[in-house]
């Protein structure tokens, strides 16, 4: 045997061997999504992969159908046969199984788009037809040579270049017709399926390496943590009459974009979110001292006490249910509601509602305005024992007397033991607030100005009951020790020196009108400007 021969048997054979020992069983199966537990942002999927062959000795199993983007971190898996051990687990995207994974609603927009759109190229295929036959008989109407033709072949041929010109054109525009109602169908439909979304979602995969003494069937049970799911509470609630219980409805929207529909699976909506910073926080020594004087450009230094009183005042500014669709579950560290309904959720980004609770709750209704800020009167629901509903800050739809009322929020993080609901405005409740004396009345002392202000608020109940209502007023508070404001005239109300409000609580009969008066006045230096007012 040659020397060159002999070398590349060796090496083949080498090269088989080596191969014959890295080389090992790859089995492929598809995980079913059994259960989310969805955050405010994120949530964690748990799949099966139900009796999977297991051969002898060390192999790979390839999961399909696990969502686009995993926290390779939270990736738990284990085996149901005590006899298989996990070796690894690597996530890795499944670019090659492109179509198995798009949205079943975008696969269904996908056939009709096709289809309309074959239809459509048909159309303008045949129409090409038309108009190339029109453009030759029009090209060859001349006809007879020099030597003429006679006067009866002449009427024959006119008759008949008449008949197919009238045939083809009238065909043209039946045609074209068609083509226009089509490519308007085929439009609509691309933009269904912008809609549904699904298109080129690669869904992911999961590399395990197991190692088996014998062959052996086992389940894998697999669940990690995806970022592209959300939920946010949402409210819907409904007044018959003042005199019944407000009914509450608990609803929550969520929209999921794995990759990977969600086919009848349990869901279960937490409060927690896993992505946000679980450390508690350290406390490191607080320092305070004099600040620096600011330097301006053109402008004398500005004052640390300047400096703070700016501050100050920049700072002013800105100041029973009815039926379970799920049943609470109380975690150590959060609330979850877990649906008892399985749902369906396709991978499309659109928000889906789903229902957790439905409460009726006793409510003590009133009225409130605050007619400096806005003029209305809105009705409120005052709702005691609330603590047991595990709300959460979101939207609330109004339904009052069986027609839409616009919407309202419902914040529950409050420490107070009453919950107050706004349900929305009353028209029938007319409120006005005037200044009496426009500009302000002034007067001059010395080196000091006074200024006093006077405004009225009206308000009348045009409804066919009586009512209670609570109104508020505001008056200016001072963060200068230079100015002063005095209150001259309250018309009984309680006053909240810290806070600068007034408030009544007024009982107003059928058609009765109430007027209220305020006064104060503020004195300050001549030669200073007062901001704020």
């Amino acid at each position: 045997m040659p020397f060159h021969t002999k070398v590349f048997s060796n090496l083949l054979i080498m090269s088989l061997c080596a191969f014959a020992s890295i080389g090992q069983t790859v089995t492929e199966v598809n995980a079913s999504l059994q259960d989310i537990e969805i955050y405010s942002q994120g949530a964690t999927l748990s799949h099966t992969a139900r009796q999977v062959a297991v051969p002898a000795g060390s192999s790979e199993i390839v999961i399909n159908q696990i969502a686009q983007n995993v926290d390779a971190e939270s990736i738990r898996i284990s085996a149901g046969n005590a006899g298989v051990t996990i070796l690894s687990v690597s996530f890795e995207r499944d670019y090659l199984a492109k179509g198995g994974n798009e949205s079943a609603q975008y696969l269904e927009a996908k056939k009709k788009y096709q289809e309309a759109n074959a239809l459509l190229k048909k159309l303008v295929s045949e129409l090409e037809g038309e108009e190339s036959t029109l453009k030759l008989l029009e090209e060859n109407r001349r006809f007879g040579g020099q030597s003429g033709v006679t006067p009866t072949s002449l009427t024959t041929m006119i008759n008949y270049y008449r008949q197919q010109h009238r045939a083809i054109s009238q065909n043209i525009l039946e045609m074209k017709s068609r083509e226009e109602e089509q490519r308007e169908i085929v439009s609509k439909l691309e933009r269904q399926m912008k809609e549904v979304g699904g298109e080129d979602q690669n869904a992911g995969q999961l590399v395990v390496r197991i190692h088996a003494d014998q062959h052996v069937q086992s389940d894998f049970n697999i669940s990690y943590f995806t970022g592209n799911v959300s939920w946010t509470p949402f409210y819907e609630m409904r007044v018959e009459n003042l005199s019944g219980p407000i009914q509450l409805i608990y609803k929550a929207n969520v929209s999921q974009q794995t990759g990977i529909d969600w086919k009848s699976v349990k869901l279960t909506f937490a409060s927690g979110n896993p992505r946000q910073n679980n450390n508690a926080p350290e406390l490191h020594p607080w320092q305070i001292g004099f600040a620096k004087p600011i330097t301006l450009k053109g402008r004398a230094p500005v004052s640390e006490e300047y400096v703070r009183k700016e501050v100050a005042i920049s700072n002013l500014s800105g100041a029973a249910y009815s039926m379970d669709m799920a049943y609470v579950q109380d975690n150590q560290l959060q609330t979850a509601f877990v649906v008892n309904t399985p749902y369906d959720v396709y991978s499309n980004a659109k928000p889906q509602a789903v229902q957790l609770q439905s409460y009726t709750l006793p409510a003590q209704y009133s009225y409130f305005t605050a007619p400096r800020s806005d003029e209305g009167a809105f009705l409120i629901g005052k709702i005691t024992d609330w603590g047991n509903l595990n709300l959460l800050p979101g939207n609330a739809n109004l339904i009052v007397d069986n027609n839409y009322a616009g919407t309202s929020y419902i914040n529950p993080n409050s420490t107070n033991d009453t919950l107050v609901l706004s349900l929305g405005r009353d028209d029938r409740i007319v409120t006005k607030r005037e200044q009496v004396n426009q500009e302000g009345s002034t007067s001059f002392l010395g080196s000091s100005q006074t200024r006093a202000y006077t405004y009225e608020i009206s308000i009348r109940n045009n409804r066919r009951e009586a009512i209670d209502i609570e109104v508020k007023e505001q008056f200016p508070i001072s963060t200068e020790k230079d100015i002063e404001i005095k209150l001259l005239e309250v018309s009984g109300a309680q006053v909240d020196n810290i806070k600068g409000v007034l408030t009544w609580n007024l009982p107003l009969a059928v058609g009765e009108t109430k007027k209220l008066k305020v006064g104060y006045t503020i004195k300050s230096p001549k030669n200073k400007v007062i901001s704020g007012l």
